[in-house]
């Protein structure tokens, strides 16, 4: 379930979503995380650089969710059709784009490319019952082929596993019990350019339970960088 106060109206990419960004573990990113040992070099620069940026208030490393060239300017431009598209194939009449999930008291975020509301909670009023939506729409064809022969989140896992724990994260986040990865790029005829696969939290659970350790792990870590900076 998500608490209907976590859905914010910030726009990905908008100055309010950097902002709203610093110094928290964000879905994109998650995935350095979770190799096989815990608090790796790769793991620890990542929070200290979120360390960083929660006690200056500034970011000082390159952000690859906004690096404009070729390739990722084609992808935003081709992510509003892919969610339609999607939309359309799964009978769903609206759905939130593009805008940050956060708890103001936590130390991450997630920016799925859509929210599904399915119904608000019966047990919490001011709760949503949601699925995640994340999409890729990789350009060029040797990306392409080998992402759209992914049928399973198991197969996404094992060739790439960054598109695997940013999905279960954004589930994580939003409390959503299912969570869709779409692969899709308009160039291919019309009945055979978008994949779909479905993520349910019940068949992936050791999953959502390393990334909860994990993450555990990271913030309290963080949490202690940043205290023992203040005065």
């Amino acid at each position: 379930m998500l608490h209907k106060s976590f859905i914010s109206n910030i726009q990905i990419y908008t100055e309010d979503w950097h902002v709203t960004r610093l110094g928290r573990l964000t879905s994109s990113k998650i995935h350095v995380l979770m190799a096989e040992k815990s608090l790796t070099e790769g793991a620890m620069s990542y929070i200290y650089q979120k360390a960083g940026e929660a006690i200056t208030g500034h970011n000082t490393e390159e952000d690859t969710d906004i690096v404009e060239d070729e390739n990722t300017a084609w992808g935003v431009l081709n992510e509003p059709e892919a969610l339609k598209k999607f939309g359309h194939y799964m009978g769903i009449k609206y759905l939130i784009t593009q805008k940050i999930i956060f708890n103001p008291k936590g130390r991450t975020s997630s920016t799925p490319d859509a929210l599904w509301i399915i119904d608000s909670s019966v047990l919490q009023e001011d709760c949503y019952n949601v699925a995640t939506v994340e999409v890729k729409c990789p350009r060029k064809y040797h990306r392409f082929f080998p992402l759209f022969a992914c049928n399973t989140p198991e197969e996404l896992k094992a060739k790439y596993k960054p598109h695997f724990w940013q999905v279960i994260d954004q589930m994580s986040v939003c409390g959503a019990a299912i969570g869709y990865f779409v692969v899709f790029n308009p160039t291919f005829p019309a009945h055979k350019n978008m994949k779909v696969i479905e993520f349910r939290k019940i068949d992936l659970w050791d999953d959502f339970k390393k990334l909860e350790q994990r993450k555990k792990e990271a913030v309290q870590t963080l949490e202690g960088i940043i205290t023992s900076w203040k005065p």
